[in-house]
């Protein structure tokens, strides 16, 4: 399939699922893929990639919150007045740059895709700001590439088309974490205790932060401890964050003294964790989509999982590859994780494959495909 010269994508700053991603397409696309990033740093991402610089252009060095937005929006604007690309992918409109840059493209008659994963459960919505949000998003962009089925209605709602919408956008390097993980599910007893893990536990991987609903997922735990007694498995938290401390406090305070804190992990890490792992279990307040569990999932991992995550009509059906529960009630998530340790490992092992073959549909191969017709469609 032939396309115009160059595309243009531009996020926040590019991490290990992004390069995945723009490598799909690269080998897709017969022209020129370059690569932007606003800042080489942001608060909230603690990424470390290995990349040439010469395949990323970086607008300003430094952290994407300590830097003026219209000092990154000038920059931004003069990096594309000397690529000039045919076609300009843009993740997101929340920083003002993003806005810049599609005022920009529209002014040059460039084709535009907003990249986007918001959904309507993501925060508190004002009527008149949503409209407004709306009318310029549906002038300023010509098609939209969205994570799935919730994000997909959430853009429809705001009055862009859904023929002008294609899903697929947020995936992990599947193959990476499934290749891993099998590896590592062949470790000897004595290769798990080098990593400190029981035999059988629930894996959280993630920010430790108020939206993660970690506190109560703490809750929810000594619950479940205090119903199954022996039959209990342990909780294991991957990551770091602002409540960290917080929370080994309550975990003491509860008297959790099986919860088991590895500290935050690099993706190429991360296998280990998951292949080690009896379920995946993400309670989130608020989860656009939840690219954890694209990854457990792809670890051939049974899914528990907050109805308020994004990715949840698109990835996770009760009873085939695992269980939905509302974040709010402490009982529901308890049950949840008592449903799981009900199942027999067979059944369990069952429920993996099934994650298995529904995630084989989000890799960055599809990505590639479903970015390339969307370019094609709005470029003939």
């Amino acid at each position: 399939m032939l396309f115009q010269d160059t595309i243009a994508i531009i996020h926040t700053q590019f991490g290990p699922y992004h390069f995945a991603r723009a490598k799909a397409i690269a080998k897709l696309y017969s022209g020129k893929v370059r690569l932007i990033q606003l800042a080489s740093k942001e608060i909230q991402r603690d990424w470390v990639v290995d990349v040439e610089q010469s395949e990323l252009i970086t607008i300003a060095q430094g952290t994407l919150e300590s830097i003026h937005p219209n000092v990154i929006a000038r920059q931004l604007v003069k990096c594309l007045n000397e690529i000039l690309p045919n076609v300009l992918v843009i993740a997101g409109y929340a920083h003002p740059a993003m806005r810049y840059a599609a005022l920009w493209a529209k002014s040059q008659g460039i084709a535009r895709i907003l990249l986007s994963d918001s959904q309507q459960q993501d925060r508190p919505r004002n009527f008149i700001t949503e409209g407004l949000k709306g009318i310029w998003i549906c002038r300023n962009f010509d098609a939209a590439f969205v994570a799935g089925a919730n994000a997909a209605l959430y853009l429809n709602k705001l009055g862009f088309p859904l023929h002008n919408i294609w899903r697929g956008y947020d995936v992990v390097n599947n193959h990476h974490f499934a290749l891993e993980s099998e590896r590592i599910k062949g470790f000897t007893p004595e290769q798990r205790d080098h990593f400190g893990v029981p035999k059988k536990f629930f894996l959280y991987v993630g920010r430790f932060s108020p939206e993660k609903n970690l506190l109560r997922l703490l809750l929810a735990y000594k619950l479940y401890r205090q119903q199954l007694g022996q039959e209990a498995w342990s909780l294991v938290m991957v990551g770091g964050g602002p409540q960290e401390a917080k929370l080994r406090a309550q975990a003491q305070q509860l008297n959790l003294l099986d919860v088991i804190w590895p500290g935050f992990q690099q993706v190429d890490k991360l296998p280990i964790y998951y292949g080690l792992a009896s379920a995946l279990i993400l309670p989130s307040l608020r989860e656009p989509w939840g690219l954890v569990i694209n990854e457990g999932m792809a670890c051939g991992l049974p899914i528990l999982i907050s109805e308020r995550c994004g990715c949840v009509p698109d990835l996770v059906f009760p009873g085939i590859n695992g269980y939905v529960f509302n974040p709010f009630r402490v009982e529901q998530i308890a049950a949840a994780m008592a449903a799981m340790t009900a199942k027999s490992d067979l059944q369990r092992h069952k429920m993996g494959n099934a994650s298995s073959r529904i995630i084989a549909n989000y890799t960055p191969e599809t990505w590639a495909e479903a970015l390339s017709d969307c370019i094609h469609n709005i470029c003939v």
